[in-house]
């Protein structure tokens, strides 16, 4: 192998350099952890995927995703990104008709598909179910934040959920209060010690856009994002705690993202429940190719 070659994507949007980058690598097998985690840092875009050989006869494929630090067990973003970037390119034949199943960190995500005709739509990715955890004093998030107490919606609990990947999810009063959030990292790794998740996902239900529900922010500094343009991973925990808390408006649900970052995002969340218990957690958006490009694998020795 000479060159490994990379589609460039951008993801939660259907217009070039909105939404969030991708890098995807189709022939990901015989790649290096190691190497991986190189090649996520020199593109330095949220996430880099790998594909690979599938791990399960029940499988696709595997996907490894890495932020320019480190490897994640699961993400959003890439996890459509990949699967656009499978079915627009015919990588591989889905096993189970308008689906594909990939082995990731976590285990088997499932993501639905509407069509491949002409390009790959309705793209919807099945998270794991909630698990709640603590919450969290207030006035401490908020001066970790830069913002007043008032700031924060005193109706609603500050919470970590996780659908595969915990975040602190803060709900917030206002527009303005959102757009002034910024986040303080040293202070909160000192306030913070005894709590392993410092990724901070804002949320409030004043919009840009009057067609969106929500608007949000996520801050993950220590994945080498110090704010994302849109989070697939933390919708499904934020419609999980929306349903938790009796916010949840019974319907899908679509939000607007990654607007103070120049890249406007929407994503497309759901939650199915029955007798009062949350069944499934859906997360989807559109996806656009934008590019693609090739690194010389002899710089990395493979």
């Amino acid at each position: 192998m000479t060159e490994l070659n990379y589609y460039l994507l951008d993801v939660f949007t259907d217009t070039p350099f909105g939404g969030n980058p991708l890098a995807v690598f189709p022939n990901g097998d015989g790649i290096s952890t190691e190497s991986m985690q190189k090649i996520a840092n020199e593109l330095n875009l949220s996430e880099t995927t790998f594909i690979q050989s599938a791990m399960t006869s029940e499988s696709d494929c595997t996907v490894r995703i890495f932020t320019p630090l480190r490897e994640l067990p699961m993400a959003g973003h890439p996890t459509l990104g990949t699967a656009y970037t499978i079915l627009k390119h015919g990588l591989l034949h889905p096993k189970s008709g308008n689906s594909l199943l990939f082995d990731e960190g976590i285990g088997p995500i499932r993501v639905d598909f509407k069509s491949t005709n002409p390009e790959p739509i309705g793209l919807m990715m099945h998270q794991p179910l909630p698990e709640f955890a603590d919450t969290l004093d207030s006035e401490t998030i908020a001066g970790l934040l830069s913002l007043n107490p008032q700031d924060l919606d005193g109706d609603l609990p500050i919470q970590i959920v996780s659908c595969g990947v915990p975040f602190i999810i803060v709900p917030l009063c206002s527009l303005e209060a959102i757009k002034r959030a910024s986040l303080k990292l040293s202070l909160a790794d000192e306030k913070l010690s005894g709590i392993e998740c410092r990724e901070f996902f804002l949320f409030t239900e004043e919009t840009v856009d009057p067609e969106s529900d929500l608007h949000c922010r996520m801050f993950a500094p220590r994945f080498g994002v110090p704010e994302d343009p849109a989070t697939g991973s933390a919708h499904g925990p934020l419609g999980c705690y929306l349903y938790q808390h009796g916010r949840w408006k019974g319907k899908p649900m679509t939000s607007e993202q990654g607007i103070e970052l120049g890249r406007p995002s929407k994503i497309r969340f759901s939650i199915v429940t029955r007798d009062d218990k949350i069944t499934d957690v859906q997360v989807g958006g559109d996806a656009i190719q934008i590019g693609k490009g090739s690194i010389h694998s002899q710089a990395l020795r493979i």
